[in-house]
């Protein structure tokens, strides 16, 4: 990529704060452009929630994550920096746990077989899916959606026995004490980014995945960005962002050794609370945006076992036995022989980080999740798991409340040359590698305009 606008007199030194795919997508396109870009992020391992880690076999992401064929800015990206023979497609088989058994929902056909509610509901709710698919995120018709919970409007679409046996349950499995207070926004994007990765109303759903984990394209990613010219600094988080006074937007980074740079801009890709921590002279009303955030926690176990747990690849929950978000056994989506024979489940639950779950050591979770585990699968036992690990993400999911484009910071806070970009700016749609790459896109392309324009103007 290169700009008319690459040369000395538009260049500027900027900070990225924050290693996750968003800020290294912005921190590349920038460099693309000429600009001297400085990355700090706290953890030495980049990626953020997309980042993998070595298992006997192979890698897998600390986080499960899977891509959907409408996700064209991610494989744009992964085929421009020449990694795309691996991403593949494949077919996944999706299922619903209820009243103790596990139902294929793989699409239109199983739902209409679905035996736990009456066939008029089964068609209602085919009905529903079928007029969300078709409400695009193109114009405004999605924005009826904001002005309605999910709870209020999925009860009366499909009907009391459908909403109390199929989505009321998945809304508590997912948000907890806030089910009730969602945006029907939120839940409408979920089902019609799901159904874009079908083939036709009957269909069946293709997800992507890059062999190796997500891993191949943060460490390409990154190398492209030292190829720029990108001084990144892993394991070196920034404490403290401060104006420096001047007839030009300029501000101190201090880092968490102390060091301090001066810059020309600085580009968060941090969640807003943290924003306001860095520079806490937020003036309003922008500061109220940042404190109005709310997150849900998650809590995610990733068991290594000797033989599969089920055949389903990703697994909703509408057993109120099962105090799980979802069940996402990776390796009936890679199989096992790509991880020396290991079968991989992710264990997963949103959380209010005052749940018991974040505090619990690690023992104690799996002695918590082992019974449960065996309301799945009567045969399962503890000898089954032959490694675990347990990862906690404070800021996990952006609450969507309603009208929640009214209440998204911009991404240029009242503070020239000082810009936010996280996942609770993505909207309608939701949070996720594919919109964390379009971020870093639209951010870089912001950024660069604005200095270029800022140059002009002062001649």
């Amino acid at each position: 990529m290169s700009s008319g606008q690459d040369t000395e007199s538009t260049r500027a030194a900027i900070a990225v704060i924050g290693g996750g795919i968003a800020g290294l997508t912005t921190a590349y396109r920038l460099a693309q452009r000429g600009h001297r870009v400085t990355l700090w992020d706290p953890s030495a391992q980049l990626g953020g929630q997309a980042a993998a880690f070595s298992v006997p076999g192979g890698h897998l992401e600390f986080f499960y994550h899977h891509l959907f064929m409408s996700d064209r800015a991610i494989v744009a990206l992964i085929e421009e920096l020449g990694i795309e023979d691996h991403l593949v497609w494949l077919s996944s088989k999706n299922g619903f746990f209820a009243d103790g058994k596990i139902y294929s929902l793989a699409g239109a056909r199983d739902l209409l077989s679905l035996p736990i509610i009456p066939f008029i509901d089964r068609l209602r709710l085919g009905f529903v899916t079928l007029f969300l698919q078709k409400t695009t995120p193109q114009g405004d018709r999605w924005k009826k959606f904001e002005r309605v919970t999910a709870w209020e409007w999925l009860r009366r679409a499909s009907g009391e026995r459908a909403f109390d046996r199929i989505w009321a349950m998945q809304l508590r499995a997912k948000f907890g004490p806030r089910a009730e207070h969602v945006a029907m926004s939120w839940f409408w994007n979920k089902i019609y980014l799901r159904t874009q990765s079908r083939e036709g109303l009957l269909g069946e759903e293709k997800l992507g995945y890059i062999m190796g984990s997500f891993n191949v394209l943060i460490d390409r990613l990154a190398g492209a960005c030292r190829e720029q010219g990108v001084d990144i600094r892993a394991g070196c988080g920034v404490n403290e962002i401060k104006q420096v006074d001047g007839d030009k937007p300029r501000f101190e980074v201090r880092d968490a050794h102390g060091r301090a740079e001066i810059v020309d801009r600085v580009i968060a890709t941090v969640p807003s609370p943290v924003l306001l921590r860095l520079f806490p002279d937020m003036p309003e009303p922008y500061r109220s945006r940042l404190t109005s955030a709310v997150y849900q926690g998650a809590v995610c176990a990733l068991l290594r076992l000797d033989q599969p747990l089920s055949d389903t690849y990703w697994m909703n929950i509408a057993d109120e036995r099962l105090p799980f978000t979802g069940i996402i056994e990776h390796t009936n989506f890679i199989g096992p022989e790509h991880y020396d024979g290991n079968h991989y489940v992710y264990v997963s639950k949103y959380v209010d980080w005052d749940h018991p779950y974040v505090t619990m050591s690690d023992e104690e979770l799996l002695d918590e999740y082992v019974p449960k585990l065996q309301i799945v699968n009567s045969k399962f036992n503890r000898s089954w798991i032959q490694q675990h690990w347990i990862f906690r993400e404070r800021a996990a999911q952006p609450i969507i409340s309603l009208n929640y484009s009214e209440k998204i910071p911009a991404h240029q806070t009242p503070i020239e040359g000082l810009y936010l970009a996280n996942t609770a700016q993505i909207y309608p749609q939701d949070r996720g590698t594919n919109y964390s790459v379009d971020l870093g896109n639209r951010i870089a392309e912001l950024v660069d305009g604005d200095i270029a324009r800022t140059k002009a103007d002062r001649g």
